[in-house]
């Protein structure tokens, strides 16, 4: 199984906000919507704003939530803005372009890629948005690996920015990490369980099902980031780094100025890992 087929997999066990259509789909436009308002009142934002047409490229964009809600934002205050979404299922790109055409008046560019290979793209963006709390897809290798080839594609005065949350404190500390754990009861529940760990990746394996479809699972590695240590990972390739507090422990990292002294060429895993 590829790793598009499995995230489209994963999502449909998973409840997330996949569907702009439905009523959880709206809520969750309208609360990004608020974390928009918040970003864009950044100075730095302001700086690139002044400047003209703004093209903004969102990874990991699935139905394109962030990216639609940024521009939108940005059109509200009357400038010109170039979207273009990326993401490795196809179907929730076909979203993307419906949603974005809806909310914009005009549909988003859209393009099935592998969020470390984004510096094979001929353009340079003034803002690339990593928005949905995606951080644990990429264990610390593949976050280096992403951060790398987003460098390449982020303009001498461009940002980079991650939606984030304390796992660490909110996990760990407040809630304790559940070996067994419903996931969620809304439109449907379902349930993870703990089945591995990886002490070379640092990704923890758990195994989800979806209750209300008897034999629909799907295991998952992922790891449990923190705000630290994503911050100080933008710190080693971007020259600034800002944070903007959204709600509770949940953040805005802000990265600007690519230092590009480190290239995708460059990191080659080792065996270990590879």
């Amino acid at each position: 199984m590829n790793e598009g087929d499995r995230l489209s997999q994963f999502y449909s066990v998973f409840p997330w906000f996949d569907d702009p259509g439905s009523e959880r789909g709206r809520t969750y436009f309208e609360v990004t919507l608020a974390a928009m308002g918040k970003l864009v009142e950044h100075p730095w934002i302001g700086k690139i704003s002044q400047r003209g047409p703004v093209e903004i490229l969102e990874i990991c964009g699935g139905a394109g939530f962030g990216g639609v809600a940024l521009a939108k934002r940005l059109v509200d205050a009357d400038v010109e803005v170039e979207l273009t979404i990326t993401d490795l299922r196809p179907e929730a790109l076909e979203r993307a372009r419906m949603f974005g055409a809806e909310e914009l008046g005009k549909a988003p560019a859209t393009l099935v890629l592998d969020a470390r290979k984004v510096h094979e793209l001929e353009k340079n963006f003034d803002i690339i948005l990593l928005y949905g709390l995606s951080t644990p897809h990429f264990d610390p290798w593949a976050f280096a690996e992403l951060l790398a080839a987003v460098g390449e594609v982020t303009k001498p005065e461009g940002i980079f920015v991650v939606e984030e949350t304390d796992r660490r404190y909110r996990i760990f500390i407040q809630m304790g990490y559940k070996w067994a754990l419903a996931e969620g009861a809304d439109e449907r529940l379902a349930v993870s369980f703990h089945t591995g760990y990886d002490p070379y990746r640092g990704t923890v394996k758990r195994h989800y099902l979806d209750l209300g479809s008897p034999g629909a699972g799907v295991a998952m590695e992922t790891f449990m980031w923190g705000l630290a240590e994503a911050g100080a990972f933008l710190w080693v390739f971007f020259e600034e780094v800002d944070f903007v507090r959204l709600r509770d422990v949940r953040h805005f990292i802000l990265g600007r100025g690519p230092r590009r002294r480190i290239v995708p060429r460059d990191l080659e895993r080792p065996g270990v890992v590879r």
